[in-house]
């Protein structure tokens, strides 16, 4: 039985991947690329991770902490809290870039679409929970959570791929009331926590959604 990848090295070939990515974007994080500069042997990495994919998805996950299901009572206030922390990380310029990266490169490449796709289901988990919590509480018409977290993060993230510049509270907010009104929910101030608004995100770790 091969031996299991270190701790050491795991971090010494992540830590590689992710400057790699920073300094010359996906196309640059090659295993050879990592085994180079992380110094771990390129069957080691071959080890933990099955394909170059995996460990570039690792990598970039491991710079977004995840954030925990909000639970306010609220539907909209709920997506005002987890939105906000998509503001956040949007507006990371770093952070934009690389997530749009993985999405224009996953439309040509399977296996990473697939990686993507693996890691995006566990990353929406959040909002799959707080629509079911509010189909429980009849906030909303009865939906597929799934289906229903594709329809609330799309506008989301269309508007970080058209926009030029910081994505706006404002239009955020417009956005959460839109979606909520195509769940069937209810129109702003009528429901609880409908005067909730985003406050501007704390500084520190950021979440989101690759």
């Amino acid at each position: 039985m091969a031996r299991p990848l270190s701790k050491e090295a795991r971090r010494k070939a992540v830590e590689a991947a992710q400057a790699l990515i920073a300094t010359h974007g996906i196309g640059g994080c090659t295993l050879e690329a990592v085994a180079k500069k992380s110094g771990v042997a390129k069957t080691t990495l071959y080890r933990h991770w099955s394909s170059r994919n995996m460990l570039l998805v690792h990598a970039i996950d491991c710079q977004i902490e995840r954030i925990p299901t909000p639970n306010t009572g609220s539907l909209r206030s709920d997506l005002l809290e987890i939105m906000a922390v998509f503001q956040e990380v949007a507006n990371t310029a770093e952070h934009r870039r690389m997530m749009l990266e993985v999405i224009a490169t996953a439309a040509q490449d399977p296996e990473l679409a697939a990686v993507h796709r693996s890691l995006m289901q566990e990353r929406m988990r959040p909002l799959c929970e707080v629509v079911e919590r509010a189909i429980e509480r009849g906030e909303i018409d009865p939906i597929d959570p799934q289906l229903a977290a594709d329809f609330i993060e799309g506008p989301m993230v269309a508007k970080m791929i058209k926009s030029t510049g910081q994505i706006d509270v404002g239009d955020l907010t417009a956005l959460i009331d839109l979606v909520i009104r195509g769940l069937g929910g209810d129109r702003p101030g009528e429901a609880a926590g409908g005067a909730a608004e985003v406050s501007a995100p704390a500084s520190g770790p950021t979440t989101a959604t690759p």
